[in-house]
């Protein structure tokens, strides 16, 4: 995570690039605090620079004892990068949407975070920021160069993923703040293609 704290930190505040929202979340699967998937550094940095004045990171771990119900915030740079833990027990519904509010709630109540609009035309208003949840899915790209019966496996497992519960709905998102966005995934890249360079077409018959 070390090595993008800054390069985030330069997207937040570079107003050459348009504001994708004012707080903008990701769903981690990293237990570790220190560590971040390259799937969200490629959405944030790579596919298409996304903007915001607070990116969040909220991780879920499920429990063995039924109704914990706890949460740890790590404010890797305050009021600019935030991480949320989330403890919950396999009993526990993980409602992150309204989890995550409560977070917040408690947040700006002992006055460790700003959540208004940082927009011009806002600030002045006292508005609240918009709030975003990003989910990403993967998709298997043409780039792959598999063996069949390999590549018949990832198909089927995709098809299996496509059909079963989506991730939005599994961790209770508000469907009107998520944006789903699809991620490469290449295994086996194609190193030999075969393409040569002409000065000029010839005709042949």
């Amino acid at each position: 995570m070390e090595h993008y704290i800054s390069k985030i930190q330069e997207l937040s505040n570079d107003k050459s690039v348009a504001k994708h929202a004012t707080h903008l979340i990701y769903l981690t699967s990293a237990d570790n605090p220190k560590e971040i998937e390259h799937k969200i550094i490629y959405s944030i940095l790579n596919k298409k620079p996304k903007r915001a004045d607070i990116y969040w990171f909220v991780h879920v771990d499920t429990v063995d004892d039924p109704y914990t119900s706890e949460y740890k915030v790590d404010h890797i740079i305050p009021n600019d990068i935030i991480r949320v833990d989330f403890r919950l027990g396999f009993r526990i519904q993980p409602r992150i949407n309204l989890l995550f509010k409560k977070v917040v709630e408690d947040l700006v109540q002992n006055k460790e975070v700003n959540i208004m609009s940082r927009y011009e035309s806002l600030a002045s208003s006292n508005t609240v920021g918009d709030f975003q949840f990003m989910v990403m899915e993967k998709y298997l790209s043409l780039d792959n160069d598999l063996p069949f019966i390999e590549k018949v496996i990832m198909k089927l497992h995709f098809m299996i993923k496509h059909i079963s519960l989506s991730e939005e709905k599994n961790f209770g998102l508000d469907l009107s703040n998520v944006t789903v966005e699809k991620f490469p995934l290449v295994v086996s890249p194609v190193t030999n293609v075969k393409l040569t360079r002409i000065d000029q077409w010839t005709d042949r018959v």
